[in-house]
Formats: C-alpha cells, structure tokens, sequence
C-alpha cells in the first residue's frame, strides 16, 4: 500500500508527538540533568504543544507552512538550543514538500535527510559528538540502503529499532558539543536525551503510518 500523508495526518501525528513528549517529560529531564540544565523533557514538551495549539487554531495551512510556522512555535516558546534545532529541521523539513498537499514514503526520507544537514549547519555537529544525530544519521542510512526494498512497512518496523538501538549506543559516547562537553564523565554511561528525543519522533511518525495504512 502506497503511503499518501494529508494535512490532517500531519496534525495528527504533531498531536501524537505532543502527547509523547508530555509522558516522556521527567524521563528526558532525568537524562539531560546528567550533562545539562535537566529541561530537555520539558522543552520538548512545550514545543509540541505549542505546535499543536498553533495548527489548532490556524487549520488551513498547507503541509509545508505547519512544518515551518509549527517549527517557529516550538522555537519561540522553549528559548532553547533544542528548540532552535527543531525549528531548524521544520522549516527545511517543510520546505523540502512547498506547494505538496500530500507526501509519500520517498517524501519522508527527503524530510529526514534534510532535516539532518540543517541540525549538522545549525548546531555544529556531527555523527558520534552524543546528539540527537546518533539517531538521526544511522535511520538515514538504512532507509537509502531499501530504496528498492517495496515493503514499507517492513522498513519503518526496522527503522524504528534502528532508532532504538541507535539511541542505545549513546550510551558509549562522550558528550562533545554545547554545555554537555564539560560534564564528559558523567555523561558516559548515559543515554544522550536528544538521541533518545530522536527515537522518540521516529517511533511516533512510524507507529502512526503503521497504524494507518497497515493495521489488519
């Protein structure tokens, strides 16, 4: 079956996302104290809001301007890296689909793709530096590697443990970039929250379009 993404998907998904984070809020905030401020859950979960809210009360935006205006929501309300990093891959995220009142499967991809090049500009980073791109970068990967591979719904199943796992690893890595560099020790050992936020956004997307376009 064919993935075909509208604009109420899109809401829906942001909706998800809201939710997820508000559950996850104290989880994250836990594993940020750790090489940071210990507010990365609860940015996370004021952005999506914010977005949510934002599509609430402007419905007919095209596919494009939620991505990019729900971004600058999120932005303004949490003042934080993070919430530039979003903002960052909304807007290149929404761009990459302007003038699109549906996106598909190789739409998601470009989506993911460009989103990761606008973290790597924005926030100075790179695979292995303990990021959200840990995550991010290894999904990446293993969608182009299935371009030919017919069976979507195979390829989110596996891409989102491949998220899992990969937000896993961060474990091993040292913190290198922003506030976390300077608490490198206790980092170790840890997962990294942006990675493990990552994971989160993947499995939520993932979890939606499965849900949709292949319960049985």
């Amino acid at each position: 079956m064919t993935i075909k993404l509208q604009q109420e998907d899109i809401k829906e998904i942001i909706n998800r996302l809201a939710e997820v984070f508000n559950k996850e809020k104290s989880n994250l905030n836990e594993l940020d104290s750790k090489i940071g401020d210990g507010d990365h859950g609860l940015s996370m979960s004021r952005g999506f809001n914010a977005v949510a809210e934002y599509l609430k009360n402007n419905p007919d935006l095209s596919i494009s301007d939620m991505l990019s205006k729900g971004g600058m929501q999120f932005n303004e309300v949490t003042g934080s890296t993070i919430g530039i990093l979003i903002f960052s891959a909304m807007r290149t995220a929404g761009l990459a689909v302007k003038d699109k009142s549906e996106i598909d499967f190789a739409d998601l991809q470009t989506m993911l793709t460009v989103s990761i090049e606008a973290i790597q500009k924005r926030g100075k980073s790179q695979r292995g530096q303990k990021t959200i791109l840990d995550t991010l970068i290894p999904t990446q990967e293993y969608l182009e590697s299935q371009k030919n591979n017919q069976d979507e719904s195979g390829i989110i199943i596996e891409a989102i443990n491949i998220a899992h796992k990969s937000a896993e690893a961060t474990k091993d890595l040292e913190p290198q970039v922003g506030r976390a560099r300077w608490f490198k020790e206790r980092g170790i050992g840890s997962i990294d929250p942006g990675a493990y936020t990552g994971y989160l956004i993947i499995k939520t997307v993932g979890e939606y379009i499965l849900e949709k376009f292949f319960k049985k």
